[in-house]
């Protein structure tokens, strides 16, 4: 028998669900609402929870299209019986609407889940390419007592799931399946050595073992007992070139698409080139309403309100500048790692946490500019590692002491290294040799020599094939984007608002692959070229050459010299300072007290003398500092 519950003194936002062997499983009713109160931060609008033999639905909902109850979920089909729990939106829902109602399919609802719903029924899995989205979902077919889980194309949003004694559990977060009785809590120290490597566990893996994520563009199903994953997407590869005025056409539709909602739009400003492009369409489709918010560090010389204010006039755009404090709380970074059920890897998390509680106030919805740098190559510096390889190859014909002489000069490895190698030495934060300067012996036999975070960067770098620069761009855009997404759906859904990121349209991501390096990234002249080839990276990019090529030549007829010349800029947290001063300290004693949950992993006093040793504070040590600082909290917080 089915049972539908919906308590009323709570509303909550986030997909949970729980999948049995038999089918003939029988869930408990209060275990499944303790998992999804977990994801009560996510959204205030409803909650229902749908179980059924051998099943457990919950969703809870921020409410975005047809606001009414008749759209809550989980959602079933009356005939079939075929259910949902489903986070996300599918932009073109209204054009798949009129293509199944010819097909003869009747709706009760205005909604996309709906949509999403009859779709399957109609095209089965052949529908999801039919999907203009982003989403993650558990949908149940008693037909076959076959549940799939579904991931969007590049991972904007979340899903996880847990292979458990008394069936398979997913979530849209791992603080809801930590819930359950059954799963383990239980570190990951594989995923650990990820994290300070990466700021993010790669692939499947995540800093909890037996709890796995379902990579972007992927589904599970789940039939049996049985879990079986596999790739639904991935990006058409040589497809016909674009010239300026499609590239802006293509950019100019996602944002129209992803403008639609029945709730009150936003978007973020930061006065850079992606963010100035997105005001530039959303002014020019005269969209009522839609107010600019631009985050503030008073008083730093890295406060990009001017910019931002310069955009918002230009385009007769409302803007609100939100003052940010410029140093972090240890009791505010507890709140959000337990909200995002992950340590913050990324600087600006507690700043992007302040302007989307702002935004919250009085939106739903925002636009951001994120995925433009991973398409378009806006990290000169690690997109420019081909041109070091190069270098690097040329060198080692030369004398060995003339060689260590020029790589010293170069800040180039003092040995010739792969193209693979050079990469990962650039990419990581925390390199393998400082990892086992600092490791415990037990971690550091875990750790194998980093061999399982080697072979996943192997595995992306020989499956895109093509040049050095091709397979930069594949890895950003396979596990560098998804770990960046992902901070931004939880710290915005952390307080009930729903991030949407037009540059990560799919047919967008399709074409921006398979530019040429010389579109997205070029040398400013041959003087130029010249010059940079006896410099080191730090000095010559974005001075010798210029990124994200084809989006300025796209937009530069409407943006302000200003941007377009302006230098990248990340959103303005100067963590060097931060680690150097006084606001640093109470993180830093919560390393090296007595309780430090850390030294399961980190040697104690090497930690101490690392952290003591004389060094010039470089925001890259900060960062560093940053990271170990958040682990530590993250490790107190769930595991203690």
């Amino acid at each position: 028998m089915l049972q539908r519950t919906k308590p009323r003194e709570t509303t909550i936002c986030g997909i949970f669900g729980i999948v049995g062997a038999t089918g003939q499983e029988n869930y408990d009713q209060r275990s499944v609402l303790g998992c999804i109160r977990r994801l009560s931060h996510r959204g205030p609008d409803a909650l229902n929870v749908q179980i059924g033999r051998g099943f457990a639905f919950a969703h809870a909902r921020l409410s975005i299209i047809d606001l009414g109850p008749q759209s809550d979920q989980p959602f079933s089909d009356e005939a079939t019986g075929v259910t949902v729990t489903y986070n996300g939106e599918i932009f073109n829902y209204r054009e798949l609407r009129k293509q199944l109602c010819q097909l003869g399919h009747r709706f009760r609802t205005k909604s996309d889940t709906e949509v999403l719903v009859r779709a399957y029924i109609e095209w089965e899995l052949n529908g999801l390419n039919r999907l203009d989205g982003m989403f993650a979902f558990g949908l149940y077919d008693p037909r076959n007592r076959m549940t799939i889980l579904v991931r969007d194309r590049v991972g904007i949003k979340p899903l996880y799931f847990a292979d458990l004694s008394d069936g398979v559990a997913f979530a849209s977060q791992p603080s809801a399946l930590l819930q359950w009785p059954s799963c383990p809590r239980r570190p990951d120290p594989i995923g650990v050595s990820s994290f300070l490597s990466c700021r993010a566990a790669l692939g499947q893996k995540t800093l909890f073992s037996g709890i796995k994520k379902l990579e972007p563009g992927c589904l599970a199903v789940i039939s049996g007992g049985r879990v079986t994953v596999r790739r639904w997407w991935t990006w058409d590869r040589n497809p016909a070139p674009v010239d300026s005025r499609e590239l802006t056409s293509l950019i100019s539709s996602a944002v129209e698409r992803q403008l639609v909602a029945d709730a009150p739009v936003a978007m973020l400003l930061s006065g850079g080139l992606d963010s100035s492009i997105l005001a530039y369409e959303v002014a020019k489709q005269a969209s009522p309403g839609v107010v600019c918010f631009t985050g503030s560090v008073r008083g730093r010389d890295y406060d990009e309100a001017p910019y931002a204010s310069l955009v918002a006039e230009t385009f007769r755009l409302p803007h609100r500048i939100v003052a940010i404090p410029p140093d972090p709380s240890v009791d505010l970074v507890k709140k959000i790692v337990m909200l995002r059920s992950h340590p913050m890897g990324m600087h600006n998390e507690v700043a992007m946490y302040h302007l989307a509680r702002s935004v919250a106030e009085d939106h739903k919805v925002v636009l951001t500019g994120e995925g433009a740098d991973e398409l378009f190559a806006g990290y000169g510096k690690i997109f420019r590692l081909p041109f070091d390889h190069q270098r690097s190859q040329i060198i080692r014909h030369l004398p060995p002491r003339l060689q260590r002489f020029i790589r010293g000069s170069l800040g180039l490895p003092q040995r010739g290294v792969s193209a693979l190698d050079l990469f990962l030495e650039r990419y990581s934060y925390f390199p393998l040799p400082l990892k086992e300067q600092l490791a415990t012996a037990q971690w550091l036999g875990d750790l194998d020599g980093d061999a399982a975070l080697r072979e996943h960067f192997g595995l992306l770098w020989h499956e895109c094939g093509g040049t050095v620069f091709d397979r930069v761009s594949h890895f950003f855009v396979r596990s560098h984007l998804p770990a960046l997404l992902e901070m931004v759906d939880n710290t915005t859904m952390a307080v009930g608002l729903e991030a949407r990121v037009p540059f990560v349209d799919h047919a967008l991501t399709s074409v921006a692959l398979n530019m040429p390096a010389r579109a997205r990234l070029k040398w400013n002249s041959t003087a130029a070229f010249l010059s940079a080839a006896v410099q080191p990276i730090s000095l010559f990019s974005e001075r010798a050459d210029t990124s994200k090529v084809a989006l300025r030549e796209a937009y530069g007829h409407v943006l302000p010299a200003a941007i377009l010349k302006r230098r990248k800029l990340g959103f303005p947290v100067p963590l060097g300072q931060w680690a150097a001063g006084t606001a640093s300290a109470p993180f830093r004693r919560l390393l090296l007290d007595s309780n430090s949950a850390i030294v399961s992993y980190l040697d104690g006093s090497r930690l101490r003398s690392w952290l003591g040793a004389n060094r010039p504070i470089s925001d890259d040590f900060g960062k560093q500092v940053w990271m170990l600082c958040n682990l530590e909290i993250f490790l107190r917080e769930h595991f203690a």
